[in-house]
């Protein structure tokens, strides 16, 4: 039972200012998906601002071809991505399954270094499912892994290994999660406590006979891999009851929601089945003091604030700027604001989606600032102490290049 990275929503090429980034979509999810607050409000009332170049830093290193959506920035000026020399191949990769290259930028120098997920030799097929790290630069990977050659369908479980990494981008270890007994999981997020614990979340699978996601899982995870217990999220997403499949399998490669025609035939989502959208498009922030910020993308976002110690210390709503847009990327100010990139879904009228980024007060969960800017701008990476939103893209000569932007 093997989830391909783009193949979970609608795989979208948009081009930026002569870099591409691979973007994961999906269907907004339907008003049974989760719980919502009577008369609450889809979007906040900040109005957008404007942004304006403000400057470039360009660097000897080689353009980047093509970077996957969910680059993080570290608090040392150090940006991460998941990139390819050239569409083409990152195409190809997800096709495949295949992870694209983790890559760490140095913002001040230029200089890069990889990090390439690691041949783990004892599984016969390795996924990756997206990368960590924390506000002090500990870079993680997540894997997930099958020891059977045929694949892993039915009652043939996969796996989940967390790399760490040390800071010369060799590994420092491959850490196996232990699920409880009998309790199966794909994990899908992940962070990293200050001790070395692991905040991990994704979906339990539900039992025969065709195994398929049931419900979110969310829990802890110590250094070495085991199970230290649940962590409950205060009003949840929920599937609702009754749910159609929402992933079906033939030869362990999921094909789409079943239809009345039975397997191999792909459909829409029925309704109901969006709520796994919602988890699976989440994001995970971690703050230096060992705060985890936990975001779900259901609508309106809820935001949980998780302390070091993975107690939830609070749950806030977050409206995007816009209705019906969905979180991208995000990360941590030097304010400690949450600098999220949100995205309208596409839809017949507009097929081209729509960035919007925010400041969000992780306290209250308000927006406080909204900007927009013209995809020409590049692949966003994060906001600087200086509060000028940094843009990467390549130069007319191929090399890498750093726009600087601020609000008017």
């Amino acid at each position: 039972m093997i989830f391909r990275r783009l193949s979970l929503g609608l795989g979208l090429v948009a081009a930026f200012g002569g870099l591409l980034s691979v973007v994961m979509l999906a269907a907004r999810p339907s008003r049974g998906a989760v719980k919502r607050r009577v008369n609450a409000k889809q979007s906040s009332s900040v109005p957008l601002r404007a942004l304006e170049p403000a400057g470039t830093t360009k660097f000897s290193t080689m353009g980047l071809g093509a970077v996957e959506t969910g680059v993080q920035c570290d608090a040392n000026g150090n940006v991460y991505m998941n990139s390819a020399p050239t569409a083409e191949l990152a195409i190809e990769d997800a096709r495949e399954g295949i992870a694209l290259p983790l890559t760490r930028l140095s913002l001040t120098s230029g200089n890069t270094r990889a990090f390439p997920y690691p041949i783990l030799h004892e599984y016969a097929h390795q996924y990756g499912q997206g990368f960590y790290v924390s506000p002090r630069g500990d870079v993680y990977a997540l894997v997930e892994v099958c020891r059977r050659q045929a694949g892993c369908t039915g009652d043939h479980f996969p796996g989940d290994v967390i790399v760490k990494y040390n800071d010369d981008g060799t590994v420092d270890s491959v850490i196996r999660l232990k699920p409880p007994d009998g309790v199966h999981i794909l994990a899908r997020k992940f962070a990293a406590f200050l001790d070395g614990n692991f905040l991990v979340t994704g979906f339990a699978l539900g039992g025969p006979p065709h195994y398929l996601v049931s419900k979110p899982f969310t829990g802890i995870f110590d250094r070495g891999g085991g199970y230290v217990g649940p962590l409950v999220l205060p009003n949840d997403v929920t599937p609702p009851k009754h749910m159609p499949p929402p992933i079906p399998f033939k030869n362990g490669k999921p094909i789409g929601p079943v239809s009345s025609k039975g397997a191999g035939h792909s459909v829409h989502p029925k309704p109901g089945s969006r709520w796994f959208f919602d988890v699976q498009q989440g994001l995970m922030v971690g703050a230096l003091d060992g705060t985890i910020y936990l975001l779900r993308a259901t609508s309106p976002m809820r935001l949980y604030t998780i302390s070091s110690t993975g107690t939830v210390l609070g749950e806030r709503l977050v409206r995007p700027p816009k209705p019906g847009m969905r979180p991208l990327q995000a990360s941590l100010t030097e304010q400690g604001m949450l600098f999220v990139q949100f995205q309208s879904l596409p839809t017949l009228s507009v097929p081209e989606p729509h960035s919007v980024f925010a400041q969000v007060d992780p306290q209250t969960g308000k927006v406080v600032e909204a900007y927009s800017v013209s995809p020409k701008a590049g692949i966003p990476a994060c906001m600087d102490e200086e509060n000028e939103l940094l843009f990467l893209r390549s130069s007319k000569s191929g090399r890498l290049e750093v726009a600087k932007y601020v609000a008017q």
